[in-house]
């Protein structure tokens, strides 16, 4: 099974990301970063896990909390309406380019 780590900045993203991962058979693993704090961070060796990291974030990638954790990460962005509204298309998309 593919995984993805996802940093998402509010809890409705995560979910809806999460759900759309778990219905395409890919684990996609959340940590919620909200008004500049992390509140369930990811560990280290779920992000290697990885094949991919995505910003689910309307803010720039450089405000993300400890973003050094993901220096050498293929990571994605896009805006939290895009994953509410439609997160299976996102997935797709980056399974996409990663195969």
């Amino acid at each position: 099974m593919k995984n993805i780590v996802a940093i998402c900045e509010n809890l409705q993203s995560a979910e809806a990301i999460k759900l759309a991962g778990k219905e395409l058979g890919i684990n996609v693993v959340c940590e919620i970063q909200e008004n500049c704090k992390i509140q369930n961070e990811i560990s280290e060796a779920e992000i290697r896990k990885a094949c991919a990291v995505l910003f689910v974030i309307s803010f720039e990638v450089e405000d993300i909390e400890k973003i050094e954790r993901f220096i050498d990460c293929e990571y994605y962005e896009v805006e939290p309406k895009y994953v509410i509204n439609d997160a299976k298309s996102v997935i797709k998309e980056i399974m996409e380019e990663i195969n």
